[in-house]
């Protein structure tokens, strides 16, 4: 017998991981705000509480409204999650600063936001899948996507090789140069 309603187990899973994730992130962000402000110890479980409801509000509601974009659209892509923060800035903003202007100015931010986010999370995601995707991070950028394509057992190979003196002079100086710089590498990764 099937149910009138169908219930999608994942979504639901979903948005209650979500929201348990920013409220538990919540905590920890309100005590950390209760002792940067100098408030007395006696005031921190309330600040805790207080930005851990509010995280998952926001939390909860992000999650929402993008399996809910998910659902109708067919897909889980930027543009999908880019929608979601913008309900999710709108609504925020209009409800904690009132007014048409704040849910405006909310929505642009939230789309904006979510999408830089999502491109970020997406490229270091094909990154680290050994993917070269489209997308690089700028020069100037701090943050940069790090590849090691140096495998440790060819590399060794040929410094056994370089030093019982199988191989040329040039040969034995590229890789004694590949050594150094892959455990220099590997000494500043610890």
């Amino acid at each position: 017998m099937s149910s009138p309603i169908d219930v999608d187990y994942a979504a639901v899973e979903s948005i209650a991981t979500v929201t348990a994730n920013a409220a538990l992130a919540g905590l920890f962000v309100g005590a950390g705000l209760s002792f940067a402000r100098g408030r007395p110890a006696s005031v921190t479980p309330t600040y805790m509480l207080n930005t851990c409801m509010n995280f998952a509000l926001v939390g909860g509601t992000f999650e929402t409204a993008r399996s809910l974009f998910t659902k109708s659209r067919g897909c889980d892509d930027v543009l999908t999650t880019a929608m979601a923060g913008a309900v999710t800035g709108g609504g925020m903003m209009a409800m904690y600063r009132g007014g048409r202007a704040a849910a405006a100015s909310g929505t642009v931010v939230g789309f904006a936001a979510s999408a830089a986010t999502r491109m970020l999370l997406d490229a270091s995601e094909r990154a680290t899948d050994g993917e070269s995707g489209d997308f690089q991070f700028p020069a100037w950028s701090p943050l940069q996507i790090v590849k090691d394509e140096t495998d440790e057992g060819e590399l060794r190979a040929r410094m056994d090789a370089a030093m019982r003196g199988e191989l040329s002079a040039e040969e034995e100086a590229r890789t004694r140069d590949d050594f150094m710089r892959w455990k220099m590498r590997r000494a500043g990764g610890r």
